[in-house]
């Protein structure tokens, strides 16, 4: 990624540790849910509330600060949302129950969905247009990394230390967040005479009326979805379906996650021979042609081994299509006071769309791996049905994105 400054870097690498706030905040405890639920009497079960609590603080979060950010510009949000992610990651040091820890984590992600929802709405502020697509494929491959990271790093705590370890962790990691970003990520926010006179509800109607941003945001979400349901149901098609080891379902994890990370570092090579709204098209049709390959292989019922190469080339795309959605649907917002709003917005229909995902996938299972296979295809048929439809995507705050 050349042609970026030693300030820039700086901004990037911030942005990046940023981004990785939230999934660290929710792969790092994953490791101590047994001693968690030992300590309060419960089951993990309930401990998994917590991680559910922490999904919807974050949906709820990324309406508030998106807005606020374009307010009071991005800095002072994010020194704001970063205090009140370390008080809550101190909290939950301190819980009595696991109904207490439900509601701190909620909190908790309050906190740190907003370096999240303004790191997007920074990159289009900072950055020249034709750079931007590269700082989302970076971001994305630290959404990558950071949850093969995370539970990695919380087993080495609990190895030392007991479960509150991974929470003080936590509360390490926003101080410093806090302090880097206070010495370090510039304002990068242009304030202009009309922002005393907005309106949260209007910004987000004139936001939706966007088609092209409804577009790209639905596809993210399903897309998101997808992963989401290959997350969920790993551990049942890999060890129960497939009869492979716990060590060997890490390799595989791994790997399917490398795969990730190389699609999102080759984004920013394809894009300098595919004009970006294609590069979406040419992604989900792989995505939909490897999907229906996947059903039909768990349907005739072929080797785990070969499902498992096929579900690698499913994953793949993916990769490629968070950077890129992502792009799309905020940059026509770059030169207006409603990037924040536009990028919270973005969020939120993110996680709402992969939770229906896998409330569907959920409905359709029956036991079996072809209702898996089947809820990958619905997934990556949907999004494609969508990106290839005759709808007309009209460009309301800019003329060259759609290229």
């Amino acid at each position: 990624m050349k042609g970026f400054s030693f300030i820039q870097w700086i901004v990037i690498i911030i942005l990046a540790l940023l981004t990785a706030l939230e999934p660290l905040s929710i792969d790092l405890y994953l490791p101590g849910f047994i001693m968690i639920s030992e300590a309060f009497s419960t089951s993990v079960a309930s401990v998994q509330i917590s991680l559910s609590t922490f999904l919807a603080g974050f949906a709820v979060g990324q309406l508030i600060w998106g807005p606020l950010a374009d307010k009071f510009g991005r800095k002072k949000p994010i020194l704001v949302s970063l205090v009140i992610f370390t008080l809550a990651s101190v909290a939950c040091i301190y819980v009595r129950t696991v109904e207490q820890l439900w509601v701190v984590r909620f909190l908790q992600a309050i906190g740190g969905c907003a370096g999240v929802v303004i790191s997007r709405a920074i990159v289009t502020d900072y950055f020249d247009k034709s750079k931007t697509l590269k700082i989302y494929a970076l971001l994305a491959l630290i959404m990558g990394i950071a949850p093969i990271l995370a539970p990695s790093i919380g087993n080495g705590i609990l190895q030392l230390f007991n479960w509150k370890a991974l929470f003080g962790a936590m509360a390490g990691l926003g101080i410093f967040l806090f302090l880097l970003t206070l010495s370090a990520l510039p304002e990068t926010h242009k304030q202009s005479a009309d922002q005393e006179k907005t309106n949260v509800v209007k910004d987000y109607w004139s936001i939706l009326k966007n088609r092209k941003f409804v577009v790209y945001s639905l596809i993210a979400g399903i897309v998101n979805g997808a992963l989401m349901i290959y997350v969920a149901n790993g551990p049942f098609l890999i060890m129960e379906k497939g009869g492979f080891s716990s060590g060997a379902f890490s390799i595989i994890f791994s790997i399917n996650a490398f795969g990730l990370m190389l699609s999102s570092f080759l984004t920013s090579v394809f894009q300098k021979y595919v004009a970006t709204n294609k590069l979406v098209k040419y992604a989900l049709l792989f995505m939909t042609v490897a999907g229906l390959i996947l059903l039909t292989a768990m349907y005739i019922g072929i080797s785990m081994t070969g499902i498992l190469i096929v579900l690698f080339f499913y994953v793949f795309p993916i990769g490629v299509l968070f950077p890129t959605t992502t792009e799309l649907a905020i940059t026509p917002f770059a030169d207006t006071n409603s990037s924040g709003t536009a990028s919270a917005l973005f969020g939120s229909i993110q996680l709402a769309v992969a939770f229906i995902c896998t409330i569907v996938s959920s409905f359709i299972s029956d036991g079996t791996i072809v209702a898996v296979g089947l809820a990958f295809f619905l997934c990556s048929m949907l999004a494609f049905i969508i990106v290839f439809s005759r709808i007309n995507v009209r460009e309301e705050y800019s003329k060259d994105l759609i290229r």
